[in-house]
């Protein structure tokens, strides 16, 4: 991986950003609109269809739904605003711009896309994608709905209760347009796997369409959605619904025909090709709300005074169970912000149904997901009593990461499974022969990096070479491992070539020392590190997040938030001030 063209003379809030600044600011102020503000006195039917009318205002106010889809800085933008800014919108955002209009944009011609892209580029349907059942939940490969031919087009049903669509966003009765996965039975009953159709779920009035039957689930706690089960009798779908990106025909007698055999090993690949902008869009989101909770989390703690004894009022931010684990929080944040910019950047240009390209943003899923649930969560935790509050957004934060990590599929069974494809694919290697390395020394902090990639590799043939389930559930804990590993040694790589800034040199060493101390038991078990070097490593890390806190303030500039756009009571320079401001404030 590379940083795709880095110029010495890049601003840090320029390489911290991906995308383009005006758009940026744009969202900002749309998604800031105070009539979509939400209030105490909401119950949660209301929240949701204020979420829906967001959401129309935003299709309104930014343009057409298929632009953006389709051009990812955008995407990527509207996702990362969208988790700060306005978290309800977090589940519609996904299935409107991404999954349904994103599969309609790139998967079928122009003229059998046009009627529904119409509805979702103006807002006045709202698109969702209906893959995941009750029985097979996100390994969609072995879904049991069913899309059968009947002389000219499909017939959609749902064979059993464990074959019901479970769970999207569509119990409020607004007008849907939606992308369903199901099994192609052809004219001769042979079931040709799983493809994707175009379909009204609910008409203009909001009612479910005939043979469709809705039920909505009961409240989530941590986010708002109107999560539902769907199932199928006899839904009928045109012919032009069928999204076959262009890999295979059917012909009248209903009899399909692959392109060749490479369109036939591409074709789940392909349906699913949105899943892997949607993982990596989600991803991004979270690490936007990670940075977010840390601005609000560390410039209250530079102002948070802490009464110890009678005589002593430390600044909370000099706490060392706030400082060291914010900051380092703040280093793992920042250099994934780098890492996942490079992905972004990559998975423009990149053929989506790639093996490489799905590996790479499975990776970054598992990578980024739970680094930014870990870091939100111990920022709320140091905020104390303050933390609790939707006001201060953190908590709000919690809801849209536990969201997201569950979306797109579970990140665990992600991350394993792309640890499983590293370690075949970079089997041979041979990691280096056991020496004590210098953590103070970057070049050999970044062999040590390479050490542990290529150990775990090694370590993993063994599982590799077990035959059937055994060996598949064994070498789950070390194909997680892996993951990691490789995803750190490709971020380490990455802050090597930003040695121009100060700041990000400051957080290349804490990010690199505390993983050498996070894996110091193993690195002493494999000989890479002796005793002495351990306690070197700690004391390297208590300097380099001593030099970080020097360029705090900074990076917290460069993130693109200001106090006045988050609007967080804890930001004020009076606290008690704010919360009496925001209670009598009409509008919440």
């Amino acid at each position: 991986m590379d940083s795709h063209g880095h110029k010495e003379d890049t601003s840090l809030a320029e390489v911290l950003r991906h995308g383009n600044l005006e758009f940026d600011q744009h969202l900002q102020r749309v998604l800031s609109n105070p009539a979509y503000f939400v209030t105490e006195k909401q119950s949660q039917e209301q929240r949701r269809q204020n979420a829906y009318d967001q959401l129309h205002n935003l299709v309104q106010e930014i343009g057409s739904t298929r632009d953006v889809a389709t051009d990812l800085p955008r995407l990527f933008a509207v996702f990362d605003w969208s988790a700060v800014l306005a978290t309800d919108l977090i589940p519609l955002i996904s299935g409107h711009y991404n999954l349904a209009s994103g599969s309609l944009s790139t998967l079928t011609d122009t003229d059998s896309a046009a009627p529904y892209l119409a509805d979702l580029d103006d807002g006045s349907s709202v698109g969702v994608m209906l893959l995941t059942e009750y029985g097979c939940g996100s390994n969609i490969q072995f879904m049991q709905t069913t899309a059968t031919w009947d002389g000219d087009g499909f017939v959609i049903n749902t064979p059993n209760p464990r074959a019901r669509k479970f769970m999207p966003s569509v119990g409020i009765p607004v007008s849907r347009v939606c992308v369903v996965g199901a099994r192609f039975i052809d004219a001769a009953g042979v079931d040709q796997g799983v493809h994707l159709f175009a379909a009204r779920l609910r008409g203009a009035d909001g009612a479910a369409a005939p043979g469709v039957t809705i039920t909505q689930l009961d409240h989530q706690p941590l986010v708002i959605m109107d999560n539902s089960v769907i199932s199928f009798d006899n839904l009928r779908v045109e012919r032009s619904a069928w999204l076959s990106n262009d890999l295979a025909t059917i012909d009248d007698q209903g009899v399909l025909t692959w392109r060749d055999e490479d369109s036939r090993k591409r074709s789940f690949a392909s349906a699913i090709s949105q899943l892997t902008v949607g993982r990596l869009a989600l991803a991004s989101c979270l690490n936007a709300t990670a940075r977010a909770s840390l601005y609000i989390a560390l410039r209250y703690a530079a102002k948070r005074v802490v009464p110890l004894t009678p005589f002593d009022s430390p600044l909370m931010a000099e706490l060392p169970h706030v400082r060291d684990t914010l900051l380092t929080d703040l280093a793992g944040t920042v250099a994934r912000t780098i890492y996942g910019n490079a992905i972004k950047t990559s998975l423009a240009v990149s053929d989506l149904t790639s093996r490489d390209t799905v590996v790479s943003v499975m990776l970054a899923k598992h990578y980024i997901q739970l680094h930014a649930l870990d870091t939100v969560t111990h920022c709320r935790i140091r905020m104390g009593a303050q933390g609790m509050f939707s006001a201060n957004r953190v908590a709000d934060y919690l809801g849209v990461c536990h969201a997201a990590i569950t979306g797109e599929g579970d990140c665990h069974v992600l991350g394993s499974v792309a640890g499983r494809v590293l370690a075949k694919h970079l089997a041979g290697k041979l990691p280096p022969e056991a020496g004590v390395h210098d953590p103070a020394d970057p070049g050999d902090r970044l062999s040590l990096f390479a050490a542990r990639t290529l150990t775990i590799v090694e370590e993993t043939q063994q599982y590799l070479a077990t035959p059937g389930l055994e060996g598949r559930l064994a070498v789950i804990p070390e194909a997680l491992e892996l993951a990691e590993a490789y995803s750190a040694e490709e971020t380490l790589q990455l802050l090597h070539q930003y040695s121009d800034h100060a700041e990000i040199t400051a957080v290349r060493d804490v990010f690199a020392l505390s993983y050498l101390d996070q894996h110091a038991t193993w690195y002493l078990m494999r000989g890479l590190l002796d005793i002495a070097a351990v306690e070197k490593t700690k004391q390297q890390l208590r300097r380099a997040l001593d030099n970080l806190a020097d360029n705090l303030p900074r990076l917290l500039d460069a993130f693109g938030f200001t106090d006045e756009i988050l609007g967080a009571p804890v930001l004020s320079e009076d606290l008690p001030a704010a919360w009496d401001s925001r209670c009598q404030d009409s509008r919440r």
